[in-house]
């Protein structure tokens, strides 16, 4: 009777491990591994161009109003007050995740700061890419937007 009584217990035992690890593999993703990222959604985001954008503290002008892929394209930033050593240009594909594209703008004078913008080929004839440049403090966020045309 006794062996039977912890035959018993440990079946329900294991039975709840079982449950348990079902549980946890299921909502491990949702707790464990879920990742806060910063994303800036619906904003009003410029459209990098001849034309300069204009920011409270900063503007920001690319030489030509698309990009093509491959094809590197001058991007500089000015801005009014910055002590930093570079700002950082991070972007998104809209219409098509094609990964993070970063770059890295380093001082060319006081307050200016400049990089060559090469985005990679993509399926479509056209592509927006979305993202922003920031300082590396995360002080001053700029959003932006590149038009990719073939």
């Amino acid at each position: 009777m006794k062996t039977s009584f912890v035959i018993g217990r440990r079946f329900v035992d294991i039975i709840f491990v079982i449950v348990f690890l079902a549980i946890g593999y299921v909502f491990a993703d949702l707790f464990i591994f879920s990742t806060s990222s910063k994303t800036i959604i619906n904003e009003d985001h410029c459209t990098l161009g001849t034309t300069a954008c204009n920011f409270q503290s900063a503007n920001a002008i690319l030489s030509t109003d698309s990009v093509k892929p491959l094809v590197p394209s001058q991007l500089d930033v000015t801005f009014s007050d910055s002590n930093a050593a570079h700002l950082l240009l991070a972007l998104e594909g809209v219409e098509m995740n094609m990964g993070v594209y970063k770059l890295k703008l380093m001082r060319s004078k006081n307050n200016q700061f400049t990089g060559n913008v090469m985005l990679p080929i993509c399926m479509d004839e056209e592509m927006t890419w979305r993202g922003t440049i920031s300082s590396p403090d995360n002080d001053t966020i700029l959003p932006v937007e590149i038009r990719m045309k073939r």
